[in-house]
């Protein structure tokens, strides 16, 4: 076999001959091959779904020099966007594309590549697609096994800006090739396994046969669907049909003849699917189940239960009465305040998937878990934990009632926008108090909230021992929490710089004992989770094949 090196020789001697085209095609054959034993390498080594769909869209980037990627699998009979080197999480969660429609649908369902070299001019997808590509030439991929379609990869945007030619249509037929291979040995070994909660409620919601969503009684009774629609399930012949059997609202158990009807068939209630709002819902209705599942690493459940609490709080906001949501927020409390007492070995893993991207929209779960972590580590009494757990949770809920052109604001407010700003704390006191079921420990966390040690908070400018204990440990967390969380007029620092603001430039705002004992407390927590990405990377080298 000819190596490299001796192609080389061979060309420059044979150039001259008029041989040259066919000897640049046997350099680009050796090439190719040794690239291909590397892409098949790399790819057939894992042996993580997650892992690897982002491999693929790495690899794809890279051998193609391409801006732009997706990675389209087929489950429950719609491509789901599974990696990306473009899109926003949050895009790929929600986008869902038929076989048969759109660029990736037809490649899909013809099982063949598809090139474009002007998205623009092409009469079948030109008017439908165009603005969601940044360039005009795009290549879609099919990823087949044995005459069976599973997915897609599309890919556009070239960083040369010139079209796609054969050479690239050839090396995406490799990474296609060995993709496809490696998505099916996982899945084979995945199948053997069982499947987890969080899988099996994931691929339930996303299945394009099931069109509605079933319900516990707790979930209708003070849980994500007391207000929504119900479906009864009827079977005739083998066929399912649903039929409207409650329009929604707040009276589904006033009737104790419909209580016990309900009691009864519960089984064959249902709820539509309605977006991802409804999906976190739906898992919501489930956190009890995906609590029990030992078989979903905690870091699952963390993330999950991160975006639930995200869903409570907007439901809450939006709502027209909140009376089902307050219920609905002391339901998850309690549910966080289990998995964080007995599973206080993994806190600081709870603590690292919190986000820090959106203040507003992630301030509740991360002051609750920050703060009931705190509290659980200094040894709070446990009969104090659900009040001051509500309380964290809800605690900036008077913010939802100010202008969010103020809260957005990407500058410092004027003295008079503080002023209104500064009302959220009795405004958030105020909705608390009309619910019956909050207790006063956890209206008051939200009245106080902004109070500090040396006096110089707001709305009363309490000092000392005179500031509720609880509420002083919501004032640490609270501003440690937005320090190192990106917000409009300021981006996020690091924790250790959080810590240096806090101490240094904002002295006397805080209980300085409980202040120390909280940076001690994520000390602790920081040096775990170095320990553990250490851990994490030196094995990951040891693993590596050479």
């Amino acid at each position: 076999m000819m190596t490299v090196k001796e192609a080389n020789t061979f060309t420059k001697r044979n150039n001259m001959n008029g041989w040259g085209a066919d000897v640049l095609e046997i350099k680009k054959t050796i090439f190719m091959g040794k690239e291909e034993q590397r892409i098949g390498i790399a790819l057939t080594s894992v042996f993580d779904l997650k892992r690897l769909y982002k491999l693929i869209i790495e690899i794809t980037t890279d051998i193609l020099k391409v801006k732009n990627a997706s990675l389209m699998i087929i489950e429950g009979g719609v491509l789901r966007i599974r990696g990306s080197k473009h899109l926003e999480h949050v895009i790929m969660e929600q986008c869902r594309q038929r076989v048969g429609e759109g660029i990736s649908g037809t490649v899909a369902l013809k099982g063949e590549y598809l090139v474009l070299d002007n998205i623009e001019d092409d009469m079948r997808f030109g008017k439908r697609n165009g603005r969601r590509y940044s360039s005009k030439s795009l290549l879609s991929m099919p990823l087949v096994y044995n005459k069976e379609v599973i997915g897609v990869i599309n890919v556009s945007d070239k960083k040369d800006k010139k079209i796609f030619l054969e050479s690239d249509i050839e090396m995406l037929k490799v990474v296609s090739k060995y993709s496809t291979l490696a998505i099916r040995n996982i899945i084979l070994i995945e199948k053997s396994k069982k499947r987890s909660v969080i899988e099996e409620l994931d691929n339930f919601y996303y299945n394009e046969t099931n069109k509605f969503l079933p319900v516990t009684l707790q979930s209708l009774k003070s849980g994500p669907f007391k207000t929504s629609e119900l479906y009864l399930e009827n079977t005739n012949n083998g066929k399912r049909s649903y039929i409207l059997y409650w329009k929604g609202g707040n009276n589904l158990f006033v009737n104790e003849k419909r209580e016990e009807f309900i009691r009864r068939n519960v089984k064959k209630l249902f709820v539509p699917k309605n977006g991802r709002k409804q999906y976190l819902r739906f898992f919501e209705a489930n956190l009890e189940k995906i609590a029990e599942d030992n078989g979903i690493k905690m870091i699952e459940k963390f993330k999950i239960i991160n975006d639930i609490a995200i869903n409570i709080i907007n439901d809450f906001s939006t709502a027209s009465d909140g009376i089902c949501d307050i219920e609905r927020a002391k339901n998850f409390v309690g549910f966080l305040i289990d998995i964080i007492r007995n599973n206080k070995e993994h806190i600081f893993d709870m603590i690292k998937v919190l986000k820090h991207d959106n203040h507003c929209e992630s301030y509740p779960i991360n002051v609750t878990v920050l703060g009931l972590g705190y509290a659980n580590h200094i040894g709070i009494n446990i009969d104090e934990f659900h009040e001051f757990g509500l309380g964290l949770f809800l605690q900036d809920i008077g913010m939802r009632k100010i202008d969010s052109l103020l809260i957005d604001k990407p500058d410092r407010l004027s003295r008079e926008e503080f002023e209104i700003v500064k009302k959220h704390p009795e405004i958030g006191s105020t909705i608390l108090q009309g619910f019956e079921s909050v207790p006063m420990e956890s209206y008051m966390l939200a009245m106080l909230h902004h109070e500090n040690f040396d006096g110089s908070g707001y709305p009363y400018g309490l000092q000392g021992n005179d500031i509720e204990y609880r509420s002083r440990i919501s004032r640490v967390v609270d501003v440690y929490n937005a320090l190192i969380s990106d917000r409009p007029y300021s981006s996020a620092v690091n924790s250790e710089r959080a810590f240096e603001v806090m101490k240094d430039e904002m002295e006397g705002v805080f209980d300085r004992e409980l202040l120390d004992g909280f940076m001690g407390f994520l000390g602790t927590a920081h040096s775990k989770l170095k320990k553990a990405r250490y851990v994490s990377l030196s094995n990951q080298e040891i693993l590596e094949p050479v």
